[in-house]
């Protein structure tokens, strides 16, 4: 729970974190930190760490490997700003890259263009749960 606290989130944050998810206090301050550095990694700052933990604390429970697949996969279709995709739709975090894949693969056959694919995907997050 201490990188939580060393992300600036507020008592009150905190609480509606374990509030939503109370499993979080049986994570490891190291599982945690796991979580946060993969964001880290794909620039998000600080605030958007927050925002996305806020949101979706149960993003700090997924599997670093599917995690990585999934950045992996976004990052094979030619988005770029994944620290901003994620930010505004953190759950997507909670997706895994086969589901990406299932989703493009839907589009391709309505006949979409994969890059059309992608600037809907990118301009609209959401856009993967309402299909």
């Amino acid at each position: 729970m201490k990188e939580l606290y060393n992300l600036g989130l507020s008592e009150i944050d905190i609480k509606n974190i374990i509030e939503t998810y109370p499993e979080i206090k049986d994570l490891t301050d190291e599982e945690i930190a796991k979580n946060i550095e993969i964001l880290k990694n794909i620039n998000c700052n600080d605030k958007h760490i927050r925002n996305i933990l806020i949101a979706n604390p149960y993003y700090l429970n997924r599997s670093i490997n599917d995690i990585k697949s999934l950045i992996m996969k976004l990052k094979e279709i030619n988005i770029v700003n994944i620290n901003l995709l994620f930010d505004s739709n953190p759950f997507l975090l909670n997706r895994d890259s086969y589901e990406i894949d299932e989703y493009i693969k839907k589009e391709l056959e309505e006949g979409k263009k994969l890059e059309i694919i992608v600037d809907e995907l990118e301009s609209n997050p959401y856009i993967i749960d309402e299909k």
